[in-house]
């Protein structure tokens, strides 16, 4: 019985450290992706020089928390340009989204409707006609992200 009991408290423990990891975690993460308008005024004056996955993985890791709006979509069509006019470069941004897979999200979720159509048809086709075998999952998320909904 005496270790039952024991057990039990020993349980009760490991309930009050998650709940308080829980807490403090849910209060971090509010605390770390707030934006301030002088955040965002920045954001997007950075937005139209997002020319290469290393100048739009420096935009997310600095301001990804100020994804949003106009800006968002200024994002959007950087991600498109690269898909668009630098398939060759699609390497690249495998390597870096294999190190930040938060990375890999933030890019494909960017392939959305405020694209224009013909970019969208065009970032299907590259992912399905011209993915190096290697990088098959990278292209499964663009066609999925291009392809008709």
């Amino acid at each position: 019985m005496h270790s039952a009991y024991r057990n039990f408290r020993r349980l009760g423990m490991v309930v009050c450290v998650v709940a308080a990891f829980v807490v403090v975690s849910r209060h971090g993460y509010a605390e770390e992706h707030s934006c301030s308008t002088a955040e965002a005024k920045q954001a997007d004056s950075e937005v139209d020089g997002l020319h290469s996955w290393d100048a739009l993985l420096k935009w997310y890791r600095a301001y990804r928390q100020c994804d949003d709006g106009g800006t968002a979509e200024g994002v959007s069509e950087a991600v498109a340009r690269n898909l668009v006019d630098h398939w060759d470069t699609l390497p690249q941004f495998a390597q870096l989204a294999t190190k930040s897979p938060g990375f890999r999200h933030f890019v494909v979720h960017h392939v959305d409707e405020t694209l224009d159509s013909n970019d969208l048809k065009k970032i299907y086709a590259n992912a399905a006609n011209r993915c190096p075998t290697k990088l098959r999952a990278f292209c499964d998320d663009f066609k999925k992200a291009a392809g008709p909904s």
